[in-house]
C-alpha cells in the first residue's frame, strides 16, 4: 500500500518522465511546486518506490525510471485525464460528421489522424458482422452466360461476385437456385449461414441440379467468409519506430514482424466490453515487451462493431491518450449508414 505521499511522487516521476524520456532525480522534483518536500525526503521516498518495484533505476543516471509495475498502478489508480485534449475532439467530429467521406474514408482519415497527433501506430479493426441478417440476394446478368451475385446484409454490407454459368444451365436455372436460397436465408445472421446453405442444398430440389448446386454453393460461402473476416486499416508504423526508444535495430525489426504478422488482431479476440491497456510483457507478443496497447471497442450500430488499437512506448501519454481515443470510440456511431 502506497501512501499519499509516495502516490503524488510516483505521478510526478511518470509525467515528467513520460515527457523528457529522461530518468527523474529528487532535484527535478523539488522544482515541482505541489512537491513541497525536502530533497531528503524525496530521495528516501523514491528508494523505497525502488526497492518496492514501482520505480527502477538505470546505470547512466542517478535519476529513476518507472517499471511496468509503477506504470500500472498509474494507469489503475493515478491517472487523472488531460482536458487540454478536448481541442483535438473538433477535428474528430470535422472528420466523422463530413457526408462525403464513406464510411471506409473516415476510418481511414481517423486512423491517420490519431498516429499523426500521437506518434504511435494506430489500426482500427472492424469486427465480423456475424450479427448483420441477410436481406437480399440478387443476380445481375452480364450476358447470357455471366452474372452477379449481390448480397445485401442489414448493416448495408454488400458482397458481390462475377459467376460463370457452368455448361448447360441457362440464366432462368441460376435465377431459380438463387430464389430458393434466397427464401431461406433472409432474416437469419451471418453466423447462421453455413448451415442454413448445407441444409437447403441437401434438399431434393436443389439436389437435382448436383454440379450447379455445387458452383453456387462454394461460392455462397466463400462470399460469406468476407462478412466473417473483417477489415483493418492502420498508420504510423515509421512514427512508431521514430520514438527514442525504439533506435536499436533489432527492436525495429522485432516490432515490424510482430505487426506485419498481424498479431494486432489478438488483441480484439474475446476482450471484454471496454478499454483495455497491456503495458510491456503484459502484452505476451514476441517483439512488443517494451510497448504499451491500448485497445478501445466501438460500435457503429447493433450490427457493426470493431476496436481501435494503439501501439506505443511504455513511456506512452497515457493521460491524454485515453481520453481521445474513449471520444474517438463514442463517436463512431456518426458514420452509421454511409
Amino acid at each position: 500500500m502506497l501512501t499519499d505521499r509516495q502516490k503524488l511522487i510516483l505521478k510526478a516521476i511518470i509525467e515528467e518522465y513520460v515527457t523528457s524520456n529522461e530518468p527523474v532525480g529528487s532535484k527535478m522534483l523539488t522544482e515541482k511546486p505541489y512537491l513541497a518536500f525536502s530533497s531528503a525526503t524525496l530521495r528516501y521516498e523514491m528508494q523505497h518506490l525502488e526497492e518496492t518495484g514501482y520505480l527502477k533505476k538505470t546505470h547512466t543516471s542517478s535519476g529513476r525510471v518507472p517499471s511496468e509495475q509503477g506504470y500500472r498502478y498509474y494507469v489503475d489508480h493515478l491517472i487523472i485525464r488531460d482536458d487540454d485534449v478536448v481541442e483535438y475532439y473538433k477535428y474528430v467530429d470535422e472528420i466523422l460528421n463530413n457526408k462525403y467521406y464513406s464510411k471506409e474514408e473516415c476510418i481511414k482519415k481517423i486512423t491517420n489522424f490519431l498516429s499523426e497527433l500521437t506518434g504511435y501506430y494506430t489500426a482500427i479493426i472492424t469486427s465480423p458482422n456475424d450479427l448483420a441478417k441477410v436481406l437480399k440476394m440478387e443476380i445481375v446478368p452480364l450476358s447470357h452466360d455471366e452474372a452477379v451475385l449481390l448480397i445485401v446484409t442489414s448493416s448495408g454490407s454488400v458482397q458481390s461476385q462475377r459467376i460463370v454459368i457452368p455448361n448447360g444451365y441457362k440464366m432462368d436455372d441460376l435465377l431459380r437456385i438463387i430464389q430458393m436460397f434466397d427464401n431461406a436465408m433472409y432474416g437469419h445472421s451471418i453466423y447462421e449461414i453455413r448451415d442454413i446453405l448445407s441444409n437447403e442444398a441437401s434438399k431434393p430440389r436443389i439436389r437435382q441440379m448436383v454440379d450447379f448446386r455445387d458452383d453456387i454453393l462454394n461460392f455462397m460461402i466463400k462470399a460469406f467468409a468476407g462478412f466473417l473476416k473483417g477489415d483493418s486499416t492502420d498508420s504510423g508504423l515509421s512514427k512508431l519506430l521514430n520514438q527514442p526508444e525504439f533506435q536499436d535495430h533489432t527492436t525495429m525489426q522485432k516490432i515490424i514482424k510482430a505487426i506485419d504478422g498481424e498479431i494486432m488482431r489478438t488483441f480484439t479476440a474475446g476482450e471484454e466490453a471496454g478499454m483495455k491497456i497491456h503495458i510491456g510483457t503484459e502484452n505476451l507478443c514476441d517483439g512488443l515487451e517494451e510497448c504499451s496497447i491500448i485497445t478501445m471497442p466501438f460500435s457503429v450500430n447493433e450490427n457493426e462493431a470493431g476496436s481501435i488499437i494503439l501501439v506505443g512506448p511504455t513511456r506512452m501519454n497515457y493521460r491524454a491518450t485515453v481520453p481521445l481515443l474513449e471520444y474517438v470510440a463514442k463517436s463512431m456511431k456518426k458514420i452509421d449508414k454511409r
